[in-house]
């Protein structure tokens, strides 16, 4: 296998942030091959370096390493174990990583099935937003055998600044759950209490300010908000039908263990009721809006 520079890398799914990460290994001139089923994010990626595969049994012809970044466990399955998935066509000795936010039972049965196969299984969900993955700030979530360290990282380097190693295969996935549901917790906490000001009438403003500059203070309350919900910006920097998911996988893991999460459960349900009123395809932020609709309220700018 090729290392650093050298290795070829393969991308599959190039949604929001599976996008803005294969941009960035072309912007650092890495050998990347990428497929989507959206057929315009790969022209678009094509046009800007990248090889363009017909299919994912054409993708992992040539590779050394191939990421999947896709919406959850029926497509990462399907990608990864189907019949024209990568583990028929991805010669052994290889590396996948998967990036995408699944649940504990699929992250293991890749790990069992690609160690079968005796190709290399991580996984490295990914943190922050979007909008650091386009400027290449992402954070990655590592499970992987401590001996690929040497090889893997310096790819991740080249999609962002911060890799924590987790453990084992399987470890990045299971942080990435839990940070996840306080993420998404957050959304609900966030938005309760700027309708709760607005209700009051305090100004806004200086409201925020204060939460921003204080304990309470949250990076997605901080970072987020002002440039999304507050901003009457509701396009997905994380679509609030993903969130639905991520957070129903905290509860679902909750659940298969016998832990009791009653904040988080409370929370998925919100997320539940928002999609029932028409939220689906805005960003989660968009609970800020839902809840003042809920109560009546004018929605919250800044």
């Amino acid at each position: 296998m090729q290392l650093g520079d050298k290795m070829k890398i393969g991308f599959i799914g190039l949604g929001r942030m599976g996008f803005a990460l294969a941009r960035s290994l072309l912007k650092n001139k890495q050998n990347v091959t990428v497929f989507d089923l959206n057929k315009d994010a790969s022209a678009q990626l094509g046009s800007e370096g990248a090889t363009v595969a017909a299919d994912v049994p054409n993708l992992c012809q040539n590779v050394d390493l191939v990421f999947t970044m896709l919406p959850g466990p029926k497509q990462v399955k399907e990608v990864a174990l189907g019949e024209q998935g990568v583990i028929r066509h991805l010669k052994a000795g290889s590396i996948y990583i998967d990036m995408s936010t699944i649940d504990v039972d699929t992250v293991d049965l890749l790990n069992a099935s690609f160690t079968q196969a005796n190709i290399t299984f991580g996984d490295a969900p990914v943190g922050r937003l979007a909008m650091h993955a386009d400027k290449g700030e992402s954070l990655f979530m590592l499970g992987i055998d401590e001996q690929h360290l040497p090889t893997v990282e310096p790819i991740l380097y080249k999609m962002g600044t911060t890799i924590y190693h987790c453990g084992i295969a399987g470890s990045g996935t299971r942080t990435k759950i839990i940070n996840n549901m306080m993420v998404l917790c957050y959304c609900q906490i966030n938005s309760e209490a700027l309708v709760l000001a607005k209700s009051l009438g305090l100004d806004v403003q200086k409201t925020f300010d204060v939460l921003t500059n204080t304990t309470a203070s949250n990076g997605q309350l901080k970072e987020k908000w002002p440039k999304k919900v507050l901003a009457g910006d509701l396009s997905p920097g994380f679509d609030i039908t993903l969130g639905y998911k991520d957070i129903s996988l905290a509860s679902s893991a909750g659940a298969a263990t016998q832990v009791a999460l009653p904040v988080c459960d409370t929370a998925k349900n919100v997320f539940r009721l928002a999609l029932a009123a028409g939220k689906a395809g805005q960003d989660t932020s968009c609970l800020t809006d839902f809840w003042a609709e809920a109560n009546g309220i004018e929605k919250i700018r800044l």
